[in-house]
């Protein structure tokens, strides 16, 4: 995955594909080679910036590392790892199936109605999707921001009167806002933007404030440019 403010740069000096903003846009495909070695590049924004992840035979990974690094040296181009991919997608509101869900999750609950098409005859879920949207959901996955410099762990319990109502599922330090962000599970009657709930740090209920729009670059710019 080749992300950044400077990744179009440092792709292009390897590829005659055109990866300009016009002609490869956001959440297309296109084949080429990429440092001498037929590849697929997808234009995806998982981390919240221009990117694009490049799909090769294995056996060329080492080569196209040493291509991509030095390619990117005069831009001062750096490897990231799995924290740091959680830690942007988190900024961008993306969810990690199994960390931000369980079994039972549904697309309705979750925020991701938009990828489900129910003017389908049928679909393996359907008939349970379309009951919930019918009776409503009772709790739904949003996003929230602290509101003073405590981060909560994944799993710390959103409470109300004591008792608690929902857990966090995933939360970090943002560094873009030099606060703690995360996702949470709560009940449908406080999953409204800019309301106020209270997390259980320390065994201290600590505020944070509710919203729907990513953390980072909310109207998704970067990733287009």
């Amino acid at each position: 995955n080749v992300a950044g403010p400077k990744a179009r740069e440092t792709l292009g000096k390897l590829t005659e594909v055109d990866i300009s903003s016009d002609v490869f846009k956001y959440m297309r495909f296109a084949n080429g080679l990429v440092a001498g070695v037929p590849s697929t590049l997808l234009r995806i924004g998982f981390v919240g910036e221009t990117g694009w992840e490049v799909h090769f035979p294995a056996e060329y990974g080492e080569h196209i590392w040493d291509a991509l690094m030095d390619a990117g040296k005069e831009f001062d181009i750096s490897p990231c790892g799995i924290e740091a991919q959680r830690i942007l997608r988190l900024e961008k509101k993306h969810i990690i199936v199994t960390q931000d869900t369980d079994s039972i999750t549904t697309p309705v609950e979750a925020d991701m109605e938009w990828a489900v098409k129910m003017d389908k005859e049928d679909f393996v879920g359907r008939g349970s999707i379309r009951a919930i949207k019918e009776r409503g959901p009772r709790h739904r996955i949003v996003g929230f921001v602290m509101q003073d410099s405590l981060v909560p762990e994944d799993g710390a319990a959103i409470v109300s009167g004591g008792f608690p109502i929902g857990r966090v599922t995933s939360s970090r330090f943002s560094s873009s806002l030099a606060k703690g962000v995360g996702l949470a599970w709560v009940p449908i009657g406080v999953a409204k933007e800019g309301q106020e709930i209270l997390i259980r740090i320390a065994d201290n209920p600590t505020p944070a404030i509710v919203t729907f729009n990513p953390f980072y670059d909310p109207d998704g710019k970067r990733l287009r440019e």
